[in-house]
């Protein structure tokens, strides 16, 4: 069994010591995947969104994003800083493009579920959150928003 195949299953192992291995076993890898430069450009950009520099971590990985067009961390690093800068739409795009390159990836399942909920899309990020939760299926925070959007939908 390959090593993504043993990764993705553990995210759905009863035990949360194998399910919190596995998870950040899983970013790692979609830190570095795109090797060492835009590993360091995406840390940088991390390190500004951890000190609130939106604009400066959105210019940050909109460059990487152009430089490693098919790095699906930087689509999901520019998706997260357009969507706590409240612009959706694009966040949305760069949800999607993610999810293009990565499947797999429940950040971004997560993330298309917000922007949708944020702008009243409910039966789509429904859907996007319980896409979370076929690879994530222990996730609380996707449950509570399923709720929340059959909530809004009622």
């Amino acid at each position: 069994m390959n090593e993504l195949k043993q990764l993705l299953d553990d995210l759905k192992e009863p035990d949360p010591q194998v399910r919190k291995k596995a998870t950040a076993s899983l970013w790692l890898r979609w830190h570095e995947e795109a090797g060492e430069e835009a590993t360091s450009r995406l840390q940088e950009g991390i390190q500004l969104l951890t000190h609130n520099q939106l604009d400066d971590a959105q210019e940050l990985f909109s460059q990487l994003k152009a430089d490693f067009p098919d790095f699906p961390e930087a689509h999901n690093k520019l998706a997260t800083v357009l969507f706590l800068n409240g612009n959706f739409r694009l966040s949305i795009e760069e949800c999607e493009i993610t999810l293009e390159l990565n499947p797999h990836h429940f950040g971004a399942w997560n993330g298309l579920g917000m922007c949708l909920y944020q702008t009243g899309q409910f039966q789509p990020a429904i859907e996007s959150f319980q896409q979370a939760l076929e690879i994530q299926p222990y996730s609380h925070t996707n449950r509570v928003f399923i709720a929340r959007c059959r909530g809004k939908l009622n």
